[in-house]
């Protein structure tokens, strides 16, 4: 089971960022519940900067993938001082724990 992180700009929208989480390889949860939590990754402690999806809608598809896009501000994704660390914490329901997406450093 993978999970990847994407952020880019968003086309036609200057200051603004679509982030997507793609992932695959979960074929024993078809029409499961699926959502993601970004954060953002410190030191300390990690960040919760926002979630994609987790309202019901939002579904594993028969192929064991699934895709969440949400369109956000660079404020929402500028966790801390200097270069940012962001990643995706996916929750799919009937299985325990969540899955890491990779960790993605830029400046927001």
């Amino acid at each position: 089971m993978n999970v990847t992180l994407y952020i880019s700009p968003a086309e036609n929208q200057p200051g603004n960022y679509l982030v997507v989480v793609n992932g695959d390889g979960f074929y024993n949860s078809v029409n499961k519940k699926v959502g993601a939590r970004i954060r953002g990754d410190d030191e300390w402690f990690d960040d919760t900067l926002f979630s994609i999806g987790g309202s019901g809608i939002e579904r594993v598809g028969v192929d064991g993938s699934f895709s969440l896009s949400n369109t956000v501000s660079a404020s929402q994704l500028n966790e801390d001082w200097g270069q940012d660390e962001v990643y995706a914490l996916v929750s799919v329901e009937g299985l325990s724990g969540s899955f890491r997406s990779n960790t993605i450093k830029r400046d927001f």
